[in-house]
């Protein structure tokens, strides 16, 4: 007689059918979550067997595998009839870059500064216009006027990496801005609902809260590690794919009560609490015959405000 499935089992049983993770975003936040604080580098089955139990099969992680490795996320070694995946220089500086999103968050604190991206109304054809403006969209700016993005609290260094990605450092403005709505003018904060989607990041959050939320209490009774490294990668992916959609203002240009604060208190809770037992999951598995396995990176102690003492 097969075990009944636990009240844990069952909870992600209906998250997972709810909302099943796609193979190659998955694989993107296992990578930056997970294995680069251990140098990235995984043998293909152990990612295989990793990531069975979120359903993903082994020709859909193949696929998304591959792809990876295509937009230089990954490199691949051969060692005989066997293949290791590392994360590539370019992959370390985009899950680098994201870190601070998904595991910081926005400024508390806010001096007033912004970064302006102007495009001037000629020099740009209107593919170069709209994929800078989804790259900057993606980045948190938002379109102020025609031509102008704005962002607070981020650095001018983000804009330029935007642009020479793009092959266009010299086709727009990139300048640094402060209010001067005291005199008689109108605060660029007070656009932010017109600028940012708030309304849909705000109910992602909820949404967010509402779901994972009744896997507080669950966790309660210690799950197994493979349990627990499930936990941890399928709250971390959901809280990903919000986070890096979220312009994170600054909290004094939030509405009061944002839900982000409190999605992101319970992210960090549920992370923590599965963390050590996650770890050991991933350890007998990526790290099992692999010299590339290093000891997780001090760093990580960091994330979700510290490991709770």
């Amino acid at each position: 007689m097969a075990n009944p499935q636990s009240s844990l089992e069952r909870a992600l049983s209906r998250l997972l059918k709810s909302d099943p993770p796609r193979a190659k975003s998955l694989c993107v936040s296992v990578l930056g979550d997970a294995l680069a604080p251990h140098g990235g580098a995984i043998w293909l089955g152990s990612l295989i067997e990793l990531l069975a139990p979120l359903g993903i099969n082994e020709r859909l992680l193949r696929t998304s595998v591959f792809r990876l490795v295509a937009q230089n996320w990954l490199q691949s070694e051969r060692h005989g009839r066997r293949s290791l995946y590392l994360i590539s220089e370019q992959g370390v500086r985009h899950t680098s870059h994201a870190s601070q999103r998904i595991y910081v968050g926005g400024a508390k604190e806010w001096n007033g500064e912004w970064t302006l991206v102007a495009l001037p109304r000629t020099g740009n054809g209107l593919a170069e216009r709209g994929e800078l403006r989804r790259e900057l969209t993606w980045e948190g700016f938002g379109m102020i006027a025609p031509g102008l993005f704005a962002h607070p609290h981020t650095e001018a260094r983000a804009a330029h990496d935007i642009l020479e990605k793009l092959g266009i450092p010299d086709r727009a403005l990139v300048l640094s801005a402060r209010d001067l709505a005291g005199a008689g003018g109108l605060p660029i904060a007070s656009l932010a609902t017109q600028c940012w989607n708030l309304d849909d990041v705000a109910e992602q959050y909820r949404q967010f809260s509402r779901n994972f939320g009744p896997l507080e209490k669950l966790l309660d009774e210690a799950p197994s590690p493979a349990e627990a490294f499930t936990v941890r990668v399928m709250v971390l992916h959901n809280w990903r794919r919000i986070v890096l959609h979220d312009p994170q203002l600054p909290a004094p240009m939030l509405p009061d009560n944002w839900p982000g604060h409190a999605a992101r208190e319970l992210c960090g809770r549920l992370y923590w609490k599965v963390f050590d037992p996650s770890e050991a999951h991933l350890n007998a598995l990526a790290g099992q015959d692999n010299e590339r396995y290093r000891p997780l990176s001090p760093e990580v102690e960091m994330r979700f405000g510290g490991r709770p003492g």
